[in-house]
């Protein structure tokens, strides 16, 4: 598959549908045949009733014969037809449907962090679910009518024409403006549904936002402010629902003024012509059949065209919300990244987050390989960013961060992130297994791997009691195990990870005093030949660090070992003092406030 995938709705269902060329002009064919039934069928009455009207006697049976034989062979042809477009969707739609599906996932995993924190998870799995049901409707579904309608209303044009032009021409004059009318309509459609689209994705994205803190509304009892909350959206989506059927309303009523009125005009020259005996009865049964053939199928061939329309809209907000460019790419020529050391260097890095000032400006600084280096500081000074810019979760705007002398823009980003194990504050889990949760570290890895690596982070003493141990299903982003029991998850999943850069961020936080004295040991022995980076607040996690980066502001204000740190009576020792229970005060007035009680 391509790198480049098409963004333009009509491109973008090409590009998945052209495997299958052959089922597609088979489905054409299909289509096709089963139009030119309604007219063939028609004329076939026509021939029929001719017969009849012009042989007496025992003649009528064998005037009628063939043309009633052809008549129910073209019946046959006709289901045949149907039926034949029913095998082309058994054939290619599932496989189309579940390719559309694999790659749009893969295209949303290639977004950068930024993406997913501006766009909420509900929103994401409800555009891929209409993506995927927009092309599925309109092409297996509506286009199959559209197509069928369209070669229907030509040949019924053709067979007037044969039997009188003037039959031609009333109906011609009529479809050029019915069909004018339609295409315009269909364009207010587009833009209806469009923002219908829109509002159906919000309102998933509020949905599943609230499911998620279920928690918080129970605890905060605000299950009616949600509910008021989805409200003024279910509302903003209603109100572009209706606009969008009341004009539709509208249209359909002037639809079937307009179809009356060609009715009856079609029955006055019908009569007209045959009184002065210019038509015959075949000719009138024929044209009368085919108008209201032709008025059928323009009302249906509208309300297609309509659903086309609605499900283009659809599937253009999609794309254009899933398909946004990424804001981070591999560079044509990159190479893996091969980590025989562990150096990092940011190289005069600037960096700002976007729509706010600058955090990091000309930052440089070098952690040597195998160094385990804190990084302390008040909440937003710039430790996560820091963390998170090695990672490359963003892109830096200016200078360079080396791995090991490499530029990691240089490298591929899956190369990247086999470099670096990370467990955060709070890990998220899959709802799936807890041997799946933690082999996600190394998909590769045995039984045994699994199991030594839960030893080694003492999740195996809770696992071990559950009824179903290592298979049991920790829920939906591991709702199931308390704080605790998912920071040991993710330790475990580093154990078995073991790549030569480990980000530890509040690793322990949310483990008890017993758990985490006898976990330390463990991270200590996971730290070895490793190049470490451990974000704590709480300040006794660092007293063994090699080195400790105060920041503030995005600024490295103070830099040493613990002790230095302390001697040097600067910001960490205020920290220091001004901890309480372990936290660190979340800003400098704080502690400028407990610093003059202190003195």
């Amino acid at each position: 598959m391509p790198a480049e995938i098409p963004k333009t709705p009509i491109r973008f269902i090409a590009h998945f549908i052209k495997p299958y060329q052959g089922y597609m002009l088979l489905f054409l064919l299909c289509m096709i045949v089963s139009g030119l039934h309604g007219v063939i069928h028609s004329y076939l009455t026509k021939i029929i009733i001719d017969s009849v009207d012009k042989t007496n006697g025992s003649n009528v049976f064998q005037a009628a014969l063939w043309p009633a034989i052809f008549f129910i062979i073209g019946y046959e042809i006709h289901n045949l037809s149907w039926r034949g477009a029913n095998f082309v969707n058994l054939r290619i739609q599932a496989p189309i449907k579940e390719s559309i599906i694999k790659h749009t996932f893969t295209m949303v995993h290639k977004q950068a962090y930024q993406f997913f924190h501006d766009t909420f998870a509900g929103s994401i799995a409800s555009n891929i679910h209409i993506l995927v049901e927009s092309i599925e409707m309109a092409l297996h579904h509506h286009l199959m009518h559209v197509v069928r309608g369209t070669i229907l209303l030509v040949a019924s044009l053709i067979s007037m024409y044969f039997v009188n032009p003037l039959f031609f021409i009333t109906l011609l004059a009529w479809m050029v403006g019915f069909v004018s009318i339609s295409f315009f309509v269909s364009k207010k459609v587009k833009q209806f549904s469009d923002a219908y689209a829109r509002s159906q994705s919000e309102v998933s994205g509020r949905i599943v936002d609230s499911i998620t803190n279920a928690q918080n509304v129970r605890i905060f009892s605000a299950a009616r402010y949600e509910r008021s909350y989805l409200e003024k959206f279910l509302s903003i989506m209603k109100n572009r629902f209706q606009v969008k059927e009341r004009f539709l309303l509208i249209f359909y009523l002037m639809q079937g003024i307009s179809i009356s009125v060609l009715i009856a005009a079609m029955l006055y020259i019908l009569i007209h012509l045959k009184s002065k005996g210019l038509v015959t009865t075949g000719d009138f049964a024929l044209i009368l059949t085919l108008t209201i053939y032709v008025t059928d199928h323009s009302w249906w061939l509208t309300e297609q065209i309509n659903h086309l329309h609605s499900y283009y809209g659809k599937c253009q907000q999609c794309l254009v919300s899933l398909y946004k460019p990424l804001d981070i790419q591999d560079r044509e020529n990159a190479e893996p990244l091969m980590v025989t050391k562990g150096q990092i260097v940011f190289d005069k890095v600037k960096f700002h987050y976007k729509g706010a000032q600058g955090l990091f400006e000309d930052k440089s600084v070098t952690i040597e390989p195998g160094q385990k280096v804190g990084l302390v500081g008040y909440s937003g000074g710039g430790k996560t960013t820091f963390a998170n810019l090695i990672m490359r979760l963003y892109d830096i705007k200016q200078g360079r961060i080396l791995i090991d002398g490499k530029d990691i823009k240089e490298v591929t980003q899956d190369s990247l992130n086999k470099a670096i194990g990370l467990i955060p504050q709070d890990p998220s889990l899959f709802h799936r297994t807890l041997k799946e949760n933690i082999r996600y570290g190394r998909l590769d890895a045995s039984e045994e791997d699994v199991v030594n690596a839960a030893r080694k982070a003492h999740a195996d003493e809770f696992i071990n009691k559950l009824p179903l141990g290592y298979d049991a299903l920790v829920g939906d982003r591991g709702v199931k195990l308390s704080g605790g029991q998912r920071q040991r998850v993710a330790i475990a999943r580093a154990f078995l990870k073991n790549a030569p850069i480990l980000i530890l961020d509040e690793a322990t936080s949310q483990l008890d005093s017993v758990t985490e004295n006898m976990i330390q040991q463990s991270l200590w022995e996971l730290m070895q030949d490793k190049t470490t980076i451990v974000i704590a607040h709480r300040l006794s996690t660092l007293l063994h660090m090699d080195r400790i980066l105060v920041f503030e502001k995005g600024k490295i204000v103070e830099d040493g070992t613990h002790q230095e740190l302390l001697a040097s009576n600067g910001l960490y020792k205020a920290l220091w003092d001004a901890q309480v229970g372990g936290f660190i005060v979340d800003n400098a007035e704080e502690t400028q406030e407990l610093e003059e009680s202190l003195a």
